[in-house]
């Protein structure tokens, strides 16, 4: 209780920070508490910026990741903080002209080209090593929905004539290399279709089935490792070839499925222990739905760690338009050492997932090892605010399978979606989670300020965050959206309003 009602003054937490040692363990949970006095106070209106798309600051806090418009340029800004001199007490002074100037609080690195004429960055992909050396980049020409069908491709995704993957060295903007995907669909919003785990990527190709394992060498080589798909061992088309079945290959079900149906067989002959009704149970259970088994595809893939990837299954449908209305859907969980599927869960149904999800989330994505920040988002498995929350919103719903199967649309994991900064801490801050959070999507723009209120004061309002221009005034019949970027450690935001048919409005909140 005495930690509760502890002094709020900057310069008394200070004092006790000189005098008092935290826990064990504790030392970073301490020190964020500062932010509570170190808040985003001030905000500038409607900076003067280029017009680009902002993406994201990488969470060491040293980049800022823009677009062109024309979505051909890469640009990459270093975060600086505004200075200006005044004779008197620069406190009573408004903020000089050049404080309306984006320059004042970015400087720009390098801008370099990454697109061709008819490629296009993709401005939802953006991934960045745990050392923040280099990142990852993506570029495709126009998707196309009347692709002609080529063997091993799935019928109904569409195709895309050509995705490449850049690696750029952040401090330069060198690209030291590439890798391209022709005639293939990968689903590159939000970084869906990729997912980074210290130096390995894996790369989901919806249109052929395959997951491909990228290794990311110090050299700035980008270089194939392994690919799970049609074969799962390195060997298995060595072994076809070798037996004279390689002309028949195309009567063979992918590896991959094959491992599938083998599990979901095996796992329904053990459930009925009786050797006379076994065969009626697998009549029911499973060879009642074998086409439809057949018929699953891979919608998202995620690393658990370097040996065990989190696969989801379900129709052709949900995984081209990321509906999550499928009736059938699978999360299974495979060993790409030993080729085999570790454990299958049912999406709509499972309790055992969804109690793996509450309670061990953090293990659902893996933050890199050597962020001090990045270590430090809230989930409901760290905090018991956000338990306190996801239990609360579990009490409200109208029945448990449909709370269920909602938690477990998340899953797997999208990689690096989630802001590390401390404002949204939720030992530290409340708000509304609707209109702003640590998750990476454009949310509906409001009227109103965001209020961030103390935890351990719930009547001060500490900062508030409003996009848009200071009067407010704007077409209400319009649609307008807002995106949030918060510096992983600065009292430092960027709030973006757009408007269709008018210019980007960019806030700057920060600490004055």
């Amino acid at each position: 209780m005495v930690g509760f009602f502890r002094s709020g003054n900057l310069a008394t937490r200070v004092f006790d920070r000189q005098f008092l040692s935290p826990r064990p363990g504790a030392t970073v949970n301490t020190v964020r508490q500062f932010y509570e006095n170190l808040v985003p106070s001030y905000t500038i209106y409607d900076v003067e910026c280029p017009d680009y798309s902002f993406r994201k600051f990488t969470d060491d806090g040293k980049y800022l990741v823009a677009f062109s418009r024309n979505h051909q340029d890469l640009i990459v800004y270093r975060p600086i903080w505004l200075t200006f001199s005044c004779h008197e007490e620069c406190d009573s002074h408004d903020l000089p002209d050049q404080a309306r100037r984006f320059d004042s609080f970015f400087k720009q690195l390098y801008s370099i080209s990454l697109a061709s004429s008819n490629e296009y960055i993709c401005k939802d992909f953006f991934l960045y090593m745990e050392g923040h050396k280099y990142g990852l980049f993506a570029t495709s020409t126009a998707q196309s929905n009347d692709s002609s069908a080529t063997e091993g491709a799935i019928h109904g995704v569409p195709s895309i004539e050509k995705i490449t993957f850049y690696l750029v060295r952040l401090e330069d903007g060198a690209i030291l290399d590439e890798k391209a995907f022709c005639n293939d669909f990968i689903n590159l919003a939000h970084s869906i279709g990729a997912y980074l785990y210290e130096d390995l990527v894996c790369i989901v190709s919806l249109r052929y089935q395959t997951i491909h394992v990228l290794q990311i060498r110090d050299s700035g080589n980008l270089v194939e490792v392994r690919r799970i798909g049609a074969f799962c061992q390195e060997d298995d088309e060595l072994y076809l070839h070798s037996h004279g079945q390689a002309a028949q290959g195309s009567s063979f079900l992918p590896g991959i499925k094959q491992r599938l149906l083998s599990f979901i067989f095996r796992k329904t002959w053990n459930e009925e222990p009786d050797q006379t009704l076994r065969v009626q149970h697998l009549k029911k259970k499973f060879y009642f739905h074998f086409q439809d088994y057949v018929d699953l595809i891979i919608w998202k893939v995620q690393f658990l760690d370097r040996h065990h990837l989190f696969i989801k299954f379900g129709s052709v449908d949900g995984g081209v338009s990321r509906s999550t209305e499928q009736n059938l859907a699978f999360f299974a969980v495979y060993n790409m050492e030993t080729t085999e599927i570790v454990s299958l869960y049912q999406q709509n149904s499972s309790e055992e997932l969804y109690s793996l999800f509450e309670h061990f989330y953090d293990h659902f994505h893996a933050n890199p090892q050597n962020s001090s920040h990045g270590n430090f988002i809230s989930s409901h498995s760290n905090s018991v605010h956000a338990l306190d929350q996801l239990r609360t919103i579990k009490n409200k719903a109208s029945s448990s399978p449909q709370f269920v199967k909602k938690m477990m649309a998340s899953l797997p994991y999208t990689c690096q979606s989630q802001s590390p900064s401390p404002y949204f801490d939720l030992t530290l801050f409340r708000y509304d989670e609707k209109l702003i959070s640590a998750i990476d999507r454009h949310r509906n723009c409001t009227e109103h300020p965001i209020k961030f209120i103390s935890v351990r004061q719930p009547n001060v309002v500490k900062f508030k965050i409003k996009p848009g221009s200071d009067s407010g005034a704007s077409d209400s019949r319009a649609k307008r959206i807002s995106s949030f970027l918060f510096h992983p450690f600065f009292p430092l935001a960027l709030s973006i309003q757009q408007t269709y048919m008018q210019p980007t409005v960019v806030n700057v909140h920060f600490r004055r």
